[in-house]
């Protein structure tokens, strides 16, 4: 029997300027010109696989100090998601994501923070805080972040999500607070491997 795929949760923060500058914010009406990209109504953007970048390795410490990589998931399914302490809709939505680990980790399931503090104190206070349940990378220069391949970002701040196909593909992106919704289309998106769980504008 095979084993279930797995899905990670790494938290990305501080992306605006490099989401400006590189023409990833879609038109007001919804709509994107890029081949293979589907905007969805609900602040989803899916990928089609054949157009899907390859997502970069995040490799660093975690909270505690400890060595902690992206790569060490290699083909399992990974849902990206960014945090910093002092994100009033990052600190919203992190109930949901430790409830989110605990609901399918018998899957699975797996999620990773990046955590863009700027510094690990902060970032382990706000674990303890929301009793986190999984690991997070700290990123408090945004140089992570940074490496995320150009137009899978449609955002103006934090929180943003995204995630990666067991190809190690970006297939979807979300901006803003996460909900049930939004997660489950990622996870979808990433999964079948299609652009089916948005819809499209």
């Amino acid at each position: 029997m095979k084993t279930p795929p797995r899905i990670i949760v790494l938290s990305l923060a501080a992306l605006t300027v490099v989401a400006v500058g590189a023409g990833l914010i879609a038109a007001n009406d919804g709509t994107d010109p890029r081949e293979g990209y589907h905007q969805g109504k609900d602040g989803v953007l899916t990928i089609e696989a054949r157009h899907r970048p390859q997502a970069p390795d995040f490799t660093g410490s975690d909270l505690d100090g400890k060595p902690l990589s992206l790569s060490a998931y290699k083909g399992r399914t990974i849902l990206v998601n960014g945090w910093a302490s002092w994100c009033g809709p990052c600190r919203a939505e992190t109930p949901l994501l430790v409830k989110t680990h605990k609901k399918l980790r018998a899957r699975g399931v797996v999620i990773v923070g990046l955590d863009q503090d700027n510094s690990a104190a902060n970032g382990r206070a706000f674990a303890g805080e929301f009793h986190m349940n999984y690991p997070s990378l700290l990123d408090s220069d945004g140089k992570q972040a940074l490496k995320l391949p150009n137009g899978v970002l449609n955002t103006q701040g934090l929180p943003l999500t995204f995630a990666i196909d067991p190809h190690g593909k970006v297939a979807a992106s979300s901006s803003g607070q996460l909900d049930e919704t939004k997660i489950d289309a990622l996870v979808k998106a990433a999964q079948d491997g299609t652009a089916a769980s948005t819809r499209p504008s």
